[in-house]
């Protein structure tokens, strides 16, 4: 009796054990799969975050170039308008020095 009662101990610690033993090796490999899903959570969230940088990126490039086109048009009609003018003014400059210059040698 004392043998079958030492049996049925050792049985159920054997059993307890293959337990312990399934319950980590279950455990472990949870442990893994969540890991590795965080890693594809991580993964997908960098890669969306990338593509959102990169969408406004974009969209702030092309509002850029909206509010400089005005801007550059303006200034080369400025520097149009300015080159027209030093142009004029280098005439008369021009003109006036050679009405001087005849003036003061008398040649007409």
């Amino acid at each position: 009796m004392l043998q079958e009662v030492m049996k049925e101990i050792r049985q159920a610690e054997a059993e307890a054990e293959e337990i312990r033993q399934k319950a980590q090796d279950e455990a472990r490999q949870i442990l893994r799969d969540a890991e590795r899903e965080a890693l594809e959570n991580k993964q997908k969230v960098l890669a969306a975050a990338e593509e959102k940088r990169r969408q406004i990126l974009e969209e702030a490039e092309e509002e850029s170039k909206r509010l400089v086109e005005p801007i550059r048009q303006r200034t080369a009609e400025e520097v149009k308008r300015l080159v027209s003018e030093a142009r004029s003014k280098q005439e008369k400059a021009v003109k006036m020095a050679m009405e001087r210059i005849v003036k003061i040698y008398g040649h007409s």
